[in-house]
This record gives structure tokens, sequence and C-alpha cells, in this order.
């Protein structure tokens, strides 16, 4: 979705209290916003809870929309701070971030292209499962969700430099991981990793 199709999204809310509208923004953002819930609270109830306060506070401020200047900033930082409220309070466990799941997928390769990508993705997602917790997140937010490095860097209170630095550390880690399945499938077409 495009930052026009959003701010159209946002006006008609906001002007005509269209729930259509903020059906379809609902239905775009709640995976991402899910996951990174998720990724700091480490349950789906409470992640699932999060979002929809977070979903539900823009519905009761509607009106007040067109203010907003980027949907997905805002939509992440209430996210975080929502998350961070929950488990700074004593019945909570800290979150550690190293179970944290990333997952590549192309959702418009075909079925075929889908069978020919199958091992390579194979080897992508095990070069970003021997990646740090806080590596792996930067990485996901980045190429994944399309948050530019200074909106991750406020999202997660680093500085610019520091996200430039973990996607570096993933960026070589999965160069590495595919030339070395390369030179493992070469070398033993039936064996993917060592």
């Amino acid at each position: 979705m495009t930052d026009t199709e959003i701010k159209y999204l946002l006006n008609d809310i906001a002007l005509n209290n269209s729930r259509a509208s903020f059906k379809r923004l609902y239905q775009f953002y709640y995976s991402q916003l899910f996951w990174f819930a998720k990724s700091i609270v480490k349950t789906e109830e409470a992640a699932e809870e999060i979002v929809d306060d977070v979903f539900l506070n823009l519905w009761m401020q509607r009106t007040r929309l067109t203010e907003i200047n980027n949907l997905a900033n805002y939509c992440y930082m209430s996210v975080k701070n929502k998350s961070l409220t929950l488990i700074s309070k004593p019945h909570l466990n800290q979150v550690s971030i190293e179970d944290v799941d990333v997952e590549i997928t192309d959702q418009a390769a075909t079925g075929e292209d889908k069978l020919i990508c199958a091992d390579t993705v194979k080897a992508i997602n095990h070069s970003l499962n021997k990646l740090s917790g806080q590596c792996k997140i930067v990485f996901k937010l980045v190429k994944e969700d399309g948050l530019k490095y200074r909106e991750v860097a406020e999202l997660l209170d680093l500085s610019v430099k520091t996200v430039e630095y973990h996607m570096g550390n993933a960026l070589k880690q999965v160069a590495w991981g595919i030339a070395d399945f390369q030179k493992n499938k070469a070398a033993e077409p039936g064996k993917i990793f060592k």
C-alpha cells in the first residue's frame, strides 16, 4: 500500500467515519504489528491485545488521523510503548529477544519459482537464525517491514549507526550463508548444510 493510499484512507476515516477504510488499514498493518509486539511480550494473547488496543485508540481518535504524518511509525511506536508498559508490570517476566523468528517469504512467486528458490530460502533463513536477537529484529524491520534506518533507530532506541552496523552484519551473514550453501550444493547435491 502506497503512502498516497494510506493518506486517502486516513482522510476517509477522519472525515467520513469509514469503517471499510479502517478495516483495510487494520488488515494491512495487523500482522507486522502483531509480530513486533510478540517479539517484545512473547505471548500471542498479549500481542493481540496490544495491537487491538492501538487500533481501538486510532478509531477513538479518528477525527485527528489526518495529523499523523507517518502511520507506520506511529503504530510501531504505539505498539512498542504499550508492550514495554505491559512487560514492566510485575506479573510478566522480562523478554528475551533471542526467541525472535525471522521468516522470508516471497508473496509474488509462482509455484515453479518457489520450487527453484526453496533451497536458497532455507540457506538464507539458516543464516538469519545465526544472528543475534537485536540484529534479527533490525533486519526484519528494515527488509521485511520496510522501515527506514532512522525509524528503526527511533523505535528500538538505537543510534542510526548501530542500525547500520546490524544491517551490515546481517547482510554479510546472509551472503556467507548463500556462498556456503552454493559451495556445499556443488560438492554434495543431496545435502544442504554442513
